[in-house]
């Protein structure tokens, strides 16, 4: 698992002990041992409070989900979460979700990286002598869209050689107060750069929206040049109804994770995932693609996260999303280091944000488990199956992207370019992949899952 580099003695000591604990009693929790669970709960307790840093703080987070996963089966998976608008104020939850945004550089990144894609896929849609051409944009990051995004791209189409297009926004998002804040700082920033625009807002999440008539739903209209931005969203389609916890197959399955994570604790060794891709395209993911095909969008720009947490078995994801959590704890740590109200932003965002990820992750099963982080190469596979291919990221997207990396005080090493496509790093973890997308010339919409070809952008993404 992933550790800090530097540490004194005694508390490289205790954190060499935190992961064993924390494997061991994730066993506990699958046996359904109160008692030895209730021994590891206090010992990880101890371990956590003596210092404060991202390790600690994550493993306290996680032994809240191992409780709240213990007393599932009493409870049901339906309510062992709920979305955390229901128990945190709107206003502090959408602080929150400012400060990831604002905190992280792997967020900011994205909003570059998505931005220089966009100018590049709708060069052509500029002032002519006869009318001005439309640019709509739709905006699915839900809860990680962000005003500053925006901004900037309209401040980049002012400064374009031969003048701005007309500008449509639209941006799905499950806070009218936070929409309307969005509509009023742009319709200014347009106003003052004197560009044509238009705001539109839906309340909701994507998961809610009605794919079937989405060209209606989301006002999208024929002639207009069409970008889609869709960042730390599209996992949530994956959602399908695989709880088996009582039925023999997952009987086998509850004794595989109990072997597997007790011999994890006993050696402190952290397997490598040997996760595979899902054999089909989750309904929901497949419907939607193919609404978005129909548009015909000049680029569809996916930003996720890069890891293997749509695993059936609990012991998989439990191991990954240790790891996974425990390098993006250490990356915000470092990035808040030294400035105090960074660190208040950064507590929030651990809390709110990733924390609310960790226990959807490691406490719901089936349809309520949302945050199925999967691979790049994964969703390669799903884009291929509903009809899309591959836009290689420019040498200009990356090195902007670069660019901001290290404006956060990282090196451009965090940012890794794999055919054409950007993963975000911390150390030798990754963290986040960009990647465009647009139609394959030709096609026409709907899932490929009954067609025998060879993907071709399983093809083009074969080494990652």
């Amino acid at each position: 698992m992933y550790r800090p580099l530097m540490q004194d003695q005694g508390t490289a000591d205790h954190l060499a002990q935190l992961g064993p604990i924390l494997y061991a009693c994730a066993a506990h929790v699958i046996e359904g041992s109160f008692e030895k669970t209730d021994i590891c709960l206090r010992q990880i307790k101890r371990l956590a409070s003596i210092v404060d840093g991202p390790l600690q703080r994550l493993s306290l987070i996680t032994a809240d989900s191992l409780a709240r996963r213990l007393l599932c089966p009493i409870q049901g998976f339906a309510g062992a979460l709920i979305h955390p608008s229901d128990y945190f104020e709107q206003p502090i939850l959408q602080t929150a979700r400012c400060n990831h945004a604002e905190l992280s550089p792997y967020i900011s990144t994205g909003f570059v990286t998505i931005n220089r894609a966009i100018l590049e896929a709708v060069e052509d849609e500029k002032v002519t002598v006869y009318k001005i051409q439309v640019v709509h944009i739709i905006d699915l990051s839900c809860s990680t869209s962000h005003p500053r995004q925006w901004l900037n791209l309209l401040r980049d189409f002012h400064g374009r050689k031969g003048g701005p297009p007309e500008v449509r926004l639209t941006v799905v998002h499950d806070d009218k107060d936070f929409l309307a804040t969005m509509w009023r700082l742009l319709s200014e920033e347009a106003d003052m750069l004197n560009i044509p625009f238009q705001f539109n807002s839906m309340i909701g999440r994507l998961e809610t929206l009605e794919f079937r008539n989405l060209r209606d739903t989301l006002n999208v209209k024929y002639g207009e040049a069409i970008a889609i931005s869709c960042s730390l969203q599209m996992h949530r389609l994956l959602a399908v109804d695989d709880n088996l916890s009582y039925s023999g197959i997952g009987q086998l399955q509850k004794m595989a994770n109990i072997a597997r994570l007790k011999q994890m604790a006993s050696s402190g060794y952290s397997p490598v995932s040997t996760l595979s891709p899902q054999c089909q395209t989750p309904k929901l993911l497949a419907s939607f693609l193919n609404a978005i095909h129909a548009f015909k969008p000049n680029i569809m720009l996916v930003m996720e996260q890069d890891a293997d947490h749509n695993a059936l078995l609990f012991c998989d994801r439990f191991v990954e999303a240790l790891n996974y959590y425990a390098a993006l704890f250490d990356s915000f740590h470092a990035v808040a280091a030294g400035n105090p109200r960074r660190a208040d932003e950064r507590t929030r965002v651990e809390r709110m944000i990733l924390g609310e990820e960790i226990k959807n992750i490691l406490v719901c099963e089936g349809v309520h488990r949302h945050e199925r982080h999967e691979r790049l190469r994964q969703w390669a596979t799903h884009m291929d199956r509903s009809g899309f291919e591959h836009v290689p990221l420019s040498f200009d997207a990356i090195r902007k992207a670069r660019q901001n990396l290290m404006s956060f005080g990282l090196d451009e090493r965090n940012g890794k370019v794999e055919s054409d496509c950007l993963l975000l790093c911390w150390g030798s973890t990754h963290l986040y992949s960009i990647s465009a997308w647009r139609p394959h010339q030709g096609s026409t919409s709907g899932s490929r899952d009954h067609m025998d070809v060879q993907p071709q952008a399983i093809k083009h993404l074969r080494s990652l």
